[in-house]
Order: C-alpha cells, then sequence, then structure tokens
C-alpha cells in the first residue's frame, strides 16, 4: 500500500470520526439543553406556585383579620350603645329614641360581621365570635325586658332584668376576651407553605 493512500484512508477515518463525535456531542448538547430547559421551567412554574400559594395565604389572612376587626368594631359600637341603655335604666342619663336606634344597628352590625367571620375564619375563632354574638343576642334581650319592666313600673322585674344584665354584661367582657385572643393567636401564626 502507497503512503498516500494510507495517509488518504487515515484522514477519511478522521475526518468520520471527527463528523461522528460532533454529531454524538451536538445531540447530547441539544438533549442537555432540553433537560436544562425543561428543569428550568418546571422550577419556575412551582416557584410561582408557591408564591402564588404564598400571596393568597396572606390575603386570606388579610381578609380574616379584617372580619374579626369588622366584629370587634361592631362589638364596641354595641356595648356603648347598651351602656347608654344601662345609664338612662338606671336613671344616671335621660332616655332617648335614639339609644334603641343605636342598639339595634349594632346588633345588626354584629350579626353582618359574623356571618363575613364565619366564611372566613378557622373553629379556634368561630367558636368565641359564635358564644360573643349569642351572648349579645341574649343581653340585648334582657335589656329590651328591662326597659319593659322600667315602663311598665315594676320594680321587682326590673330588679331582677338588672342583676341578669349584669349577669350578662361580665360574661360579655369574658367572651369579648377570649374572641380577641383567638383572633391574636391566628394573626400570629405564620401561613404554612406547600
Amino acid at each position: 500500500m502507497d503512503e498516500g493512500l494510507v495517509a488518504l484512508i487515515t484522514a477519511g477515518v478522521g475526518l468520520l470520526g471527527g463528523i461522528s463525535g460532533a454529531a454524538i456531542g451536538g445531540r447530547a448538547a441539544v438533549r442537555g439543553a432540553r433537560l436544562g430547559a425543561e428543569t428550568t421551567a418546571r422550577a419556575t412554574a412551582r416557584q410561582v406556585h408557591d408564591q402564588a400559594t404564598i400571596n393568597h395565604e396572606h390575603w386570606l389572612r388579610g381578609q380574616r383579620l379584617d372580619s374579626c376587626r369588622a366584629l370587634l368594631a361592631a362589638y364596641d359600637r354595641y356595648a356603648i350603645a347598651a351602656s347608654a341603655i344601662t345609664r338612662a335604666l338606671e336613671g344616671e342619663t335621660r332616655a332617648s329614641g335614639e339609644m334603641r336606634v343605636a342598639i339595634g344597628q349594632a346588633v345588626s352590625d354584629i350579626r353582618n360581621s359574623y356571618f363575613q367571620v364565619r366564611l372566613l375564619v378557622s373553629e379556634d375563632i368561630l367558636q368565641p365570635a359564635r358564644a360573643l354574638r349569642l351572648q349579645v343576642e341574649d343581653h340585648n334581650e334582657c335589656l329590651d325586658r328591662w326597659l319593659d319592666a322600667f315602663l311598665a313600673m315594676d320594680g321587682q322585674r326590673m330588679a331582677a332584668e338588672q342583676a341578669e344584665e349584669d349577669r350578662l354584661c361580665t360574661q360579655l367582657g369574658h367572651l369579648h376576651g377570649e374572641l380577641v385572643e383567638a383572633a391574636r393567636r391566628a394573626i400570629a401564626e405564620r401561613p404554612t407553605t406547600r
């Protein structure tokens, strides 16, 4: 065999090896790039999902806080209106029709706020919120009975309703404190991430 022919065959084999190596390397590079892009896309999608979950949790937490605030603000309005009626029934101030309107509106606000709370909060806040709402209803009915006894000038019934109002008022204070504490604990909790 001639040296030129050997060199030509060797060059041809080298060229084929180079082309084959380039093709294999190119396929591997394309496959690696595709796998890298897929991995990056999955990681980005997961990051977007996780961030959306965190954003939703923060939004929901804000909604829960707002609903608790609304209920507690309605309770404060009720407490002020009830106190005004109590002072009038005890003879410390003069009664007016506006007092009944104010307390009626406060009770209505508590009911409306409670229904929003009921939709948003967990059971650990819902239970004290429900107890407070029911106690407000009982207290308001007691004030109505006391007012009826006052208008009927029935001293015995007045004394009984005044004692009942004192008892219910004390319970309201405890229930209000329990709701505030439950809401404080819930707001202090960190949202869970998935």
